[in-house]
């Protein structure tokens, strides 16, 4: 079948550098960036695919580097996309082998894009909030995959934030980035501890709302309008005696069958959506 004419431009153009050899040091570097200590110790991430790449773009991420090999672009946008980079964008574009990508590349199937981009710092004084902010606070979240399913329904239920409290999981793993299908950089998100967290929320008059299979009050007969945060735990402990004693309200999902409870990114999505539901999304 014959490429997308787009795709055909990038095999003829050659004016950014080409990489080769999978023993390139660039190469080297990009798996290291596969380990959170490497990622903090050089204050960027990973970021692979066109999605993922646009969202980090459009939200003002600084992105360094795109690597890119058009031999596994599967459409016409991915090309398209390195037109508009050299055009309206500052940041180095270098080309890679076949070899070359396939070992710096996590994923199976990859489309042939993969950026170097900035961290950035994610502190509760960063948030813009509207006058009655609808907030998601993660507690002790252990799991990347979790993590990235439980944004992809915070972005479509309206959530305005997302806090991660007492936190050990990087935010910019690679699995969390992916799975997120890469709105880990459009939605707004702060890190932060308990003590901190806990007095932001007293001050900005946010109520909390726990989420917790011990308590009577159904979600469904919680009111979300007003300023909100709706509060979820770890996978295995779910929340911590200290925020289940600061909640305003404890809500539980009713179970009808064996199961006492949901996976957390089910919990979440399950909350969220009633709280769009009254809010009127």
């Amino acid at each position: 079948m014959d490429k997308h004419p787009a795709i055909k431009k990038c095999f003829t153009r050659m004016t950014e550098p080409y990489i080769h050899s999978r023993q390139n040091d660039q190469i080297k570097n990009l798996v290291k960036l596969r380990e959170r200590k490497h990622r903090d110790r050089q204050a960027c991430l990973l970021v692979e695919g066109l999605r993922e790449i646009r969202h980090a773009l459009d939200a003002g991420f600084q992105v360094d580097d795109l690597y890119y090999c058009p031999e596994f672009f599967p459409s016409g946008a991915h090309a398209e996309l390195l037109t508009e980079v050299r055009h309206q964008r500052c940041l180095r574009l270098t080309r890679l082998s076949e070899e070359a990508y396939t070992k710096a590349s996590l994923r199976e199937g990859p489309d042939g894009l993969l950026a170097v981009a900035q961290q950035q710092a994610n502190t509760l004084d960063r948030l813009k909030l509207p006058r009655q902010p609808l907030l998601l606070v993660l507690e002790g979240i252990e799991k990347p995959g979790n993590l990235g399913a439980i944004l992809r329904s915070a972005d479509g239920a309206g959530v305005d934030a997302v806090i991660l409290v007492d936190c050990v999981l990087d935010l910019y793993n690679p699995n969390a980035i992916r799975s997120s299908q890469g709105l880990i950089f459009a939605l707004p998100i702060a890190s932060t501890s308990r003590e901190k967290l806990d007095q932001w929320l007293d001050q900005n008059a946010i109520q909390i709302i726990a989420a917790t299979p011990h308590t009577d009050k159904l979600h469904w007969q919680a009111d979300y309008r007003p300023a909100t945060a709706l509060l979820l735990g770890s996978e295995s402990n779910g929340l911590s005696d200290y925020w289940l004693e600061q909640a305003t309200l404890k809500i539980r999902i009713p179970m009808a069958g064996r199961a006492d409870s949901l996976n957390v990114a089910a919990a979440t999505a399950v909350c969220l959506y009633e709280a769009a539901r009254q809010r009127g999304q």
